[in-house]
């Protein structure tokens, strides 16, 4: 096995024991204590956009390490598309520090653009990394914002 296979599978075998912590608390459930006051249409909406995250990163793990470039362009896209519109989107808790989880969101947009960039290239391992550099800001968002 050369080395960008290994690298490729050791990345997979991270995401798939991060991404289902980090991402299995999507959808409406019991964890609106803080936000209660938000707008439940709003609150809905972003429960949605989270979902649509926690597909494109499924899809984008498999993708890269299958060597999958067109998989991982549409699913790159899907990210970078489901990001916009996240200006309604509150925190679950510590809602005094929205402008700080807004800024998660603009720091996922500039990588998730980097990672378009790798895959436009062609560029599978670097897109592992990219994609780590992800998965970077979506565990701290939800250490800092989930329930």
């Amino acid at each position: 096995m050369d080395l960008r296979r290994l690298f490729l599978v050791a990345a997979w075998c991270v995401a798939c024991l991060i991404l289902p912590l980090s991402l299995s608390a999507h959808g409406p459930s019991e964890h609106h204590k803080e936000a209660a006051a938000h707008d439940e249409e709003a609150m809905r909406t972003q429960h949605e956009r989270m979902g649509n995250f926690r597909e494109a990163m499924q899809n984008l793990s498999e993708a890269i390490v299958l060597s999958n470039v067109k998989i991982a362009r549409e699913s790159a896209e899907q990210l970078a598309s489901s990001i916009r519109g996240h200006e309604k989107d509150a925190p679950h808790k510590n809602l005094a520090k929205a402008k700080e989880f807004h800024g998660l969101y603009v720091e996922m947009e500039k990588r998730a653009k980097g990672l378009q960039a790798t895959l436009q290239a062609g560029d599978l391992s670097k897109a592992g990394i990219a994609y780590g550099r992800i998965l970077e800001v979506c565990a701290t968002c939800h250490r800092k914002f989930r329930d």
